[in-house]
């Protein structure tokens, strides 16, 4: 029993089984997010009529059943409880680069869709896995990057069309600061293993 509960064993088994958990509540969330904003995107285009560059919608809804399609591969891989530590990882940069994609064919970092990077830094801490959430917070600034530049040389939008670049170092200086929040959840989620493993030391029987 003495080695029984150490802190490393209490977190390794800890993150096991709260990583897999995390990993299956981001996909549905996930799921639901892509049903919910594709869905305010047909009420745009067949409800309220909304006028849309040409193209727009048939590249919404190709990113859209592309990123589906994904998010039910991932869930058939846990309902298997087929969990690698790759497979975390590469479900965030698929996240990012389908955010790309949504950013590249929409308003850029000029409109709404720039704050799904938040989100995507969000879900990184409900695996439990600090170098996770890094990974996300650098694929999230390197996304947003992408989409700035894509404005400038891409698109081609004059100065005054583009991002500020005070506004581009704020929203740089926000993901920053989202990536070391998500970062202390994972932390604090190891703390907790350790004074759990703390505590049954001490109940053990001398």
């Amino acid at each position: 029993m003495g080695g029984e509960f150490s802190e490393e064993a209490a977190w390794t088994a800890a993150q096991r089984v709260e990583a897999w958990a995390g990993e299956v509540r981001v996909n549905l969330i996930r799921l639901v997010a892509i049903a919910v904003f594709f869905g305010h995107h047909l009420l745009n285009r067949y409800v309220f009529h909304i006028a849309m560059p040409a193209g727009y919608h048939a590249a919404v809804a190709a990113i859209a059943v592309g990123w589906i399609l994904a998010a039910l591969a991932f869930h058939t891989a846990l309902s298997r409880r087929w969990n690698p530590p790759g497979l975390r990882y590469a479900a965030v940069a698929f996240d990012a680069m389908m955010i790309a994609a949504v950013l590249a064919v929409s308003d850029g970092p000029r409109g709404p869709f720039f704050l799904l990077l938040f989100l995507l830094v969000a879900t990184a801490c409900l695996r439990l896995d600090l170098r996770l959430v890094w990974t996300a917070t650098i694929l999230a600034i390197l996304v947003y990057g992408f989409a700035c530049g894509h404005d400038r040389w891409v698109r081609k939008f004059p100065e005054g069309e583009r991002v500020p670049r005070q506004q581009q170092v704020i929203v740089t200086i926000g993901l920053v600061c989202a990536g070391l929040l998500a970062g202390q959840a994972a932390r604090q989620a190891r703390r907790f293993a350790r004074d759990y493993a703390d505590r049954m030391k001490l109940e053990e029987p001398a």
